[in-house]
């Protein structure tokens, strides 16, 4: 298990209010609510990173995945639904049978 450290965080109202909603909801505490919504937000921010990485040339689609730390066929996927990124689009099936 990671070693847990204490970080004191000023929340405006908004934020507050936030962390209260998530208390409610899933029944934790405010650490429990403040750790969930701080590591989705960091997952957002990696995969908002990965894709700005991605749509500018600085990272293949491996990297990227990499970056959002995602697996690549996940990654993959929801590339699909991504707009301004240029890709190649293969079938894995029909792939696989050219090699072989």
């Amino acid at each position: 298990m990671l070693a847990k450290k204490i970080t004191g965080v000023r929340l405006d109202a908004e934020l507050t209010k936030a962390v209260d909603e998530v208390v409610e909801e899933e029944s934790v505490d405010k650490s429990t609510a403040l750790r969930k919504l701080v590591g989705e937000g960091y997952r957002g921010w990696r995969l908002k990173r990965a894709l700005q990485q991605l749509r500018a040339g600085k990272v293949s689609v491996w990297e990227a995945s990499s970056v959002a730390g995602m697996p690549l066929w996940d990654f993959l996927t929801l590339l699909k639904k991504e707009e301004g990124i240029e890709w190649a689009e293969f079938d894995v099936k029909e792939t696989l049978s050219k090699r072989h």
